[in-house]
């Protein structure tokens, strides 16, 4: 099978990675960059769906570390978005399945396992202390690129300007050359050069998500660099901090129906007591495309969906994406086509859920007042009323960014779950049971400081 990628992002690369090493020599793969469409840029971290990525890729921890420029994850730090300040990251020895209840103890001991990252100190002695990864997107775009070439996947310069269509689909595609293939992904961002020639709709989110704009700026390398990304409730919306190797990497993502670009760049400034060069301005309907893939024709990344930084899901989403593309691109036919546009429907209103239940706090500003739940959230937040999530409320399918987990660190860092009820589901427990899903708490005895960990991969030590 010949497939052509247009866009060399992050979404193209990765899913050109993903295929290859599926298919390996039994595709003809090629992707086609232009310099026309640039990279966004806006958030630099991933979800533990990076991790995945790198294992079936086959990619080298260190290496990606070194070369992208990486700090370590462990998850995000939410700072004045509730009564307290919490970190939504999944506890590592926790192995849920049908043993959910492994959380009661994190929720009844108020959530302490993550104080190793809170102190910024890492295990030495693990070669992988985190699933999840910071990394500086032109370096990853570069490191990507030279994976690419490595195993053989063909990058091209060109720049499309026509898109000619037929019965399957398209046909073929030109610029300075005319490229034909049996099927063409399209991963060029909001652009969406490809998809937009098909008749489809823009599903959009922005009666519950209201943030639709993002001013972008660096600041000054982090004496030693938070292993988490900083999230912090401002009057609008939320500002992002991410360390990344020599620099940090900011955004304030806000509602522009609240403050303009100006207001924000102030409010910025008083909240870092300094004054900050904005780089950029991002605007965004947050949402989905109905159909991410007609006839003959596949959108990935922003060329599909993007709802905003929040939990850095669009990495993730083009991963499950190009994994689930894997299975259905042998032998497809409309019903497989529709199978898919349903599945990433369920998908995009995971997300949706998910983001929708950091909003519901008790900030006064109108921008935090004013947020609208989902009547689906809303019905889980009843469910869970009563006894924490279980892996059954969320089987819709196996390619959700976000189950039971996130949401039970995220509602407890919220002050969502009601501790009488769930003190009762743990006093149920057999004995012996309890015992065995007490979470091990950390000593950070043996530790050291993040920036040291990353010197030595580095080899700068």
């Amino acid at each position: 099978m010949k497939i052509t990628i247009v866009g060399a992002g992050t979404a193209g690369l990765v899913t050109a990675l993903i295929l290859k090493q599926k298919f390996n020599q039994n595709i003809d793969l090629k992707i086609i960059k232009s310099d026309d469409i640039g990279i966004i840029g806006v958030g630099e971290g991933s979800t533990e769906h990076w991790m995945d990525f790198m294992n079936w890729c086959q990619l080298d921890f260190d290496e990606v570390v070194r070369e992208c420029n990486s700090t370590l994850k462990s998850g995000i730090y939410f700072k004045e978005w509730g009564d307290k300040n919490y970190l939504h990251a999944l506890h590592p020895d926790l192995k849920l399945g049908q043993e959910h209840v492994g959380y009661l103890p994190y929720v009844l001991n108020n959530g302490v396992f993550g104080k190793k990252y809170l102190s910024k100190k890492i295990d030495p002695n693990n070669p992988r202390p985190v699933n999840q990864l910071h990394f500086d997107t032109h370096k990853l775009n570069k490191y990507l690129q030279k994976k690419c070439m490595e195993r053989n996947i063909i990058i091209q310069e060109d720049t499309i300007k026509e898109v000619k269509l037929n019965k399957d689909g398209i046909e073929s595609i030109k610029g300075e050359q005319q490229h034909k293939a049996d099927f063409f992904i399209d991963c060029t961002g909001f652009r969406r050069i490809l998809i937009n020639k098909f008749k489809n709709r823009w599903i959009s989110f922005s009666k519950y998500l209201k943030v639709k704009s993002a001013i972008v700026f660096p600041t000054e390398d982090m004496y030693n660099h938070n292993p988490y990304t900083t999230a912090t409730a401002m009057k609008a919306g939320w500002m992002f901090s991410i360390p990344v190797w020599g620099r940090t990497g900011n955004g304030y993502i806000f509602d522009s129906d609240v403050i303009t670009k100006e207001q924000a760049h102030k409010e910025v400034e008083q909240k870092l007591q300094k004054e900050v060069e904005i780089k950029k301005q991002i605007n965004f309907d947050p949402g989905y495309l109905e159909k991410s893939w007609i006839k003959n024709c596949f959108a990935v990344g922003l060329s599909a969906n993007f709802v905003e930084p929040l939990e850095a899901s669009s990495i993730g989403t083009s991963i499950q994406q190009a994994h689930l593309l894997s299975h259905y691109i042998v032998n497809y036919n409309q019903s497989t086509i529709d199978k898919f546009n349903n599945t990433m429907e369920d998908i995009m209103l995971n997300i949706r859920d998910f983001i929708c239940l950091h909003y519901i706090t008790p900030r006064k500003e109108i921008f935090w007042k004013t947020q609208i739940m989902p009547d689906s959230l809303k019905d889980r937040l009843e469910l869970f009323k009563t006894r924490l999530p279980i892996r059954e409320d969320f089987c819709k399918s196996q390619y959700f960014l976000f189950r039971e987990a996130h949401y039970i660190v995220v509602m407890h860092g919220l002050g969502l779950i009601h501790l009488d009820k769930i003190k009762k589901q743990y006093s149920m427990l057999n004995n012996n049971f309890k015992e065995l899903i007490q979470i091990k708490y950390e000593d950070t005895y043996s530790y050291i400081p993040h920036k040291e960990w990353l010197r030595k991969v580095r080899n700068e030590i």
